[in-house]
């Protein structure tokens, strides 16, 4: 009897061990799901509130550009009413980036980024105001009288707009360092959740192994916004090559291996001629064409290791790797006839073995294409390091 009463306690005790395990495994993979929603959400909010915020900051600088524009209209004579196409596109642009502003405020933000917020708002609004006041006197009045709003408009209006966009610009940092926190820290509790599924797992196996692979398959589709939200904070939106951040980092890396391996590498600044002439005859969106198919044309013709980046507005930036002047020339002359619509690029090239700063390199590309310019434009101009020359 004694025996059948320990077999029977062992019994209950393997059940309820069992139990345990099984209740274990359950609640484990519960919490786990359910830190896997929440963090699935809040990477998703976040990352619908980085793309609202890179919205409101291109149609900050767009109304700028247009109000300075409508100057230009303005003293070339034509009206600033609804018949003027830039008229029409500034008000729609204004309307568009209230509303991207209004999504915005109504997004969950701690205190500093709804200051920030707050104060490009405020530039925003004043930006509007002196702009309608400049329009208004750019409507009627003497020559002297549009000439003397003109300059209000550009040394007030043009710096609130640019104060508001960098604003903004601090704002997209801070949501998109948030939305990269928010996808970490729902990864560290799916990885943790896993580890409780194998402690757990036993008698469970069959269960620890569906709800394993459920949040294998979630942890997947949160890399994939991870690595997305990855690739937008290195590449331009515009033209589909790296921005002028990574430019920076990948600019550092190039002088160091060239520095290493003892084999010069060329760097190029290109600046297409006369864009603002073309945007004014052909329209922004054409201009934005343009940029996105010399790009493109330039990236192809460069080697796998090669990089050519957009270093603001119409200029590129390009990093040979073991690259002389000499080949570097020849490279840059076969891309002066690639461009479409007869469009040409004025460009400065430098060499550096890596022993000098980024800044003094980048410098030098600058100051040939400066003398491009001064030249006539459709050209290149190198300019050899000191350093190099003097190896030579």
């Amino acid at each position: 009897m004694a025996q059948g009463q320990r077999f029977s306690w062992g019994m209950a005790a393997s059940v309820l061990a069992v139990m345990v395990l099984v209740f274990a495994a359950l609640v484990s993979s519960w919490l786990g799901l359910n830190a896997e929603a929440r963090g699935r959400a809040a990477l998703e909010q976040a990352a619908r509130l980085v793309q609202d915020v890179v919205e409101a900051r291109t149609l900050t600088a767009m109304a700028g550009s247009l109000q300075g524009e409508l100057v230009l209209d303005a003293l070339r004579g034509q009206p600033l009413d609804d018949s003027n196409p830039r008229m029409l596109a500034y008000r729609a642009t204004l309307d568009a980036l209230r509303t991207s502003l209004a999504r915005t405020r109504q997004a969950q933000l701690d205190g500093g980024e709804r200051e920030l917020l707050d104060r490009a708002q405020d530039a925003i609004e004043r930006f509007v105001r002196i702009a309608d006041q400049g329009t208004a006197k750019l409507r009627g009045g003497s020559r002297t009288d549009k000439l003397a709003a003109a300059n209000t408009l550009l040394d007030t209006a043009r710096p609130l707009a640019e104060r508001a966009t960098g604003q903004i610009r601090a704002l997209e940092r801070s949501v998109a360092g948030r939305a990269v926190d928010a996808a970490e820290d729902a990864d560290v509790t799916a990885q943790r959740a896993r580890v409780l599924l194998i402690v757990f797992g036993g008698t469970s196996l069959l269960l620890a192994l569906i709800l394993a692979r459920t949040l294998s398959e979630s942890m997947s589709r949160r890399a994939d916004l991870v690595r997305q939200l990855g690739e937008l904070a290195r590449v331009d939106g515009l033209t589909g090559v790296v921005n002028r951040r990574v430019w920076d980092e990948e600019l550092a890396r190039g002088l160091e291996r060239a520095r290493r391996s003892g084999k010069a590498c060329s760097v190029g600044l290109i600046d297409l001629d006369h864009f603002k002439r073309f945007n004014d005859t052909h329209g922004h969106q054409r201009g934005d064409a343009l940029l996105r198919t010399t790009a493109q044309a330039f990236a192809a013709r460069l080697r796998n290791d090669d990089l050519i980046a957009r270093y603001g507005g119409e200029e590129f930036a390009v990093l040979l790797h073991g690259c002389d002047l000499e080949n570097a020339m020849g490279l840059f002359e076969r891309l002066q006839g690639m461009l479409p619509a007869g469009q040409t690029f004025s460009a400065g090239l430098t060499a550096s073995e890596g022993r000098e700063d980024a800044q003094v390199v980048v410098g030098r590309a600058d100051a040939a294409l400066y003398r491009a310019k001064d030249l006539g434009r459709n050209r290149t101009v190198a300019a050899p390091a000191e350093a190099l020359r003097t190896a030579a």
